[in-house]
Order: C-alpha cells, then structure tokens, then sequence
C-alpha cells in the first residue's frame, strides 16, 4: 500500500534492534549506527506486560504522598480487516502506585499496584497522553485525557475527544467530564494553562483530521482553545491557528510574558517538504513551529526547522549543554526503507538540537544529535522512527543525557552527552522488540539519587522501568 499519509499506525509510540560495537582498548563506544555497552549500566524491570495497547505514559503525584504515581494510556487490541488495520472502539486509561509504603531511599521499585481512571466503557477511542493538572482548582490532581484516531475520518467516523477526570478519595475514584466528544478531530495532547490573559486557565490542542490515508491534500489540522472559567467547565473549541502537529509543548519563546505554542508538524503540507525548494518553505510545510501569542487572541505562526521532514517531538531542555542556554530536543519521524517519494527524500531517523537565535521568529541554528543509521527502522509503510525524547542525567556524569523511543526502530534508547558536546547513541538492556514505545519519564521514582527511565511499549502491551 502506497499511501502518502499512512506513515504510523497511531503516532505516539516507538522501537528498534541493535548492533553494537566496542572499542575495548579505549574503553570507548565508536559506531555509526547503534551503540549497546557489553555490561549495561540499566537493568530492565517489568511493572505490567498485560497492557493492551500500552501508549502513552507520564507521571505525577496523584495520591497525596512523597513520591510519584505513573499514568498509561493504552489503545486496546487492534485488529485486521479487508481495508486494514481496524482500531479498537475504546482504550484505557491506569494510574501505577507503588505497593511499598513510606517514601526511603532507595525504596522498591518493582510492584506497583494498578487503579483504572479511565474503563473501556467509557468508550474513549485511543486515549492519547494524560495531562495531570488540578483542573477544578480544588487543590488536588485531576487527569486530561485526549482522545482519537487521525484517520477515522475516513472510516466514517468521529471519535476525537478531550475528558477530564475528577480524582476522589486520593484517586482512588475518577468522575468523568466532557470538554468535547464526538469531534471529527482527534486530540494527542493538551496544554493546560493561561492561554488568553484572564488568568484562569485553558485547554490547548492540536485537533488532527488526516482525511484519507491515501489522499495528502485532505489534512484539517487546527489549533484549538477550549477557555476555562476556573471551575472545570470548557467552551466550545475556538480555532487558533492552522497547523502544529499532536505533541505540544508550552513555552514563552519571546519572552514577553505570554505563553506561546510550541509543536512539531507531521500532517500537512509538511508531507510534501521535499518537492518545495528550500527558499520558499515556509511554517506551513516546516517540520517544527511555534505559535506566537500575539495577546490579542491572535497566535501567528513561525517556522523553527524546514528540512527534517515530518515532525514528531520538540521539547525544551534548561542548561544542556551546561552553558546556561536553554535548546530544544527534537525528533523527525520517518523511514530510510521506503524507496518512493516522498518517503525516500525525506532526511533519515535522527534526533535534532534547535538553539533560538537573537531573532526568535527566524529560523533556529540546528545541530544533529544522532548520527546514520542509530534508529534502523523495521517495516515499511506505517512505521517511522524516533519517536517522543526526554532529557535528565543517566550515568553519573552529571551531563545531560537524552531518553528516546526507537517507536518504528523496535527498541528504546539513550544517548549519552560527552565531554565535548556530542552525543552517543545506546540502546537500553533487553529492549529488543520493545517497540512503539511511549515516553520517556526520567525520574528517580525511589530517592535513589539516581534516575530510573520508563517506557511503555504497543508491541509488548508492557510497561517498563530502566534502573541502574
């Protein structure tokens, strides 16, 4: 099937499989593809492998003690049918606690006891990354959760929603609330904040509306503001702007005091990037934007990068280079196996580094992370790699690393910064397979004083933790 848009199945979830080779007379790792240490700092620890679907997962304190709680979406199973893949009508979405009590150091960390938010009978098709937020202003953490499925459109219908869910009793019981349902969109993240200077906060989301999967030109992407009024209740969608992509970020880019957006572009006129010479690509066929907050309601749209094909992630990371300057992580999504355009013209799997010059609304400097061949995808049509990335201390060196899914690439990874700057490319301990992955989290989840990375995967229905 050669469809121009049918480039990822749900697209928020990752993997890939590894060659390693060390340099053992330095001690170092030196490989242009994927670099895998013979005795590996992280050992892998399985919470959940009964997780139809396992997608998205975050995490946060939703029970009122010292440490952190996990949420995971999962999709549910999907199944095959004469025009394809067939998504399930519902998914789900489990809040993980852990099962030791008391917050030590160095506590355990391989129980953790699930608690259903959000029930298949709800019918929330493909639940996408929770947001823990205290939406209702009443001091205590509730969970958004969007919802959708880009191309159901073309199957006839409309799924796409945005819930919130009231926690109560300690989360121990979630009362459901609508912000929008039945949508021709589908949702994949929300911010929640103050979007619109009446100091009560909104939601903001990207609603994706991929048409056909074999027409390129039938993409309605929008950017949404559902308005709050401080007591849980949400107006009607409001349109933004035009464009962005599922994974957004918030972030006052120009430092004026407002809340911009901040997002790749995956849909859209992004997928035709190559055909366009490069002097007139412009935000609307970038691979990452931002939206700025012009205060008047108004959001205008600024291309970041033009040349890495479809956009999956960019987030931002204070300090990474241990210079003080805040650069964002990013990563495109695509796949060096396919041989047609413009699939074979798009620039390989590869993480980016996006620094903001003096003049925010032009371009931003780039710099490639990764290097050829570190995120081989598996598959053709459909799959694509890297996916979601995150950035913390992972080996003692006090540098920032970077945690990234393989999604298409069936494994998950991280990427060790060096002394000078550059980074290496390792994949994590007995993540073969562990593909689709959600995540990361980067968090010391037992006061360790060490960093566990956790991961979910679609291909294991797993949910895993990566400790050292």
């Amino acid at each position: 099937m050669h469809d121009l848009k049918t480039r990822q199945l749900a697209g928020l979830i990752v993997g890939v499989g590894c060659a390693s080779l060390v340099h053992a007379a330095e001690l170092a790792y030196e490989c242009s593809a994927l670099v895998e240490a013979t005795k590996p700092v992280y050992e892998r620890l399985t919470i959940e492998d009964e997780l139809p679907g396992a997608a998205f997962v975050v995490s946060g304190n939703l029970a009122r003690n010292d440490r952190s709680e996990l949420v995971v979406s999962s999709f549910g199973e999907l199944t095959s049918g004469p025009s394809g893949t067939v998504p399930p009508s519902a998914g789900q979405v489990t809040m993980y606690h852990n099962a030791k009590s008391g917050n030590r150091p160095n506590g355990r960390i391989d129980r953790w006891v699930p608690t259903t938010i959000v029930s298949e009978a709800e019918g929330i098709t493909f639940p996408n990354r929770p947001t823990i937020a205290d939406v209702d202003e009443r001091r205590k953490p509730d969970v958004i959760v969007p919802g959708g499925y880009f191309f159901d459109g073309s199957l006839g219908n409309a799924r796409g929603s945005i819930t919130w869910w009231e926690s109560r009793n300690n989360g121990k019981k979630w009362i459901r609330h609508d912000v929008v349902t039945n949508s021709p969109f589908s949702y994949h993240s929300v911010l929640f904040d103050d979007f619109n200077g009446d100091d009560i906060n909104d939601i903001v989301s990207v609603g994706e509306n991929a048409g056909s999967p074999s027409d390129p030109f039938d993409d309605v992407i929008e950017l949404h503001l559902f308005a709050g009024d401080g007591n849980g209740n949400f107006s009607s969608a409001v349109t933004l702007a035009t464009g962005g992509g599922s994974l957004l970020t918030a972030f006052d880019v120009n430092r004026d005091g407002r809340l911009d957006i901040v997002s790749p572009q995956f849909f859209g006129s992004v997928a035709g990037q190559p055909f366009i010479p490069v002097a007139a690509r412009d935000a609307d066929s970038a691979s990452f934007v931002w939206f700025e907050n012009m205060g008047d309601g108004n959001f205008v749209k600024h291309a970041i990068g033009i040349e890495q094909g479809p956009g999956f992630a960019i987030v931002p990371v204070a300090n990474l280079l241990g210079d003080g300057v805040t650069r964002w992580i990013a990563t495109n999504h695509t796949n060096q196996n396919v041989t047609f355009p413009p699939f074979s013209l798009y620039p390989e799997p590869t993480v980016y580094e996006f620094t903001p010059g003096e003049d925010v609304r032009q371009l931003w400097s780039v710099r490639e992370l990764s290097s050829p061949g570190d995120f081989p995808v598996t598959g053709g049509i459909g799959q694509a790699a890297p996916g979601f990335l995150s950035a913390g201390e992972l080996n003692g060196d006090g540098r920032t690393d970077i945690a990234v899914s393989g999604d298409g690439a069936r494994g998950v990874f991280w990427m060790e910064q060096l002394s000078d700057g550059n980074f290496v490319t390792r994949q994590l301990p007995d993540s073969e397979d562990y593909g689709q992955a959600g995540g990361p989290v980067i968090e010391d989840l037992n006061r360790s004083g060490t960093n566990e990375i956790i991961f979910s995967s679609f291909d294991q229905n797993a949910v895993s933790i990566w400790r050292r």
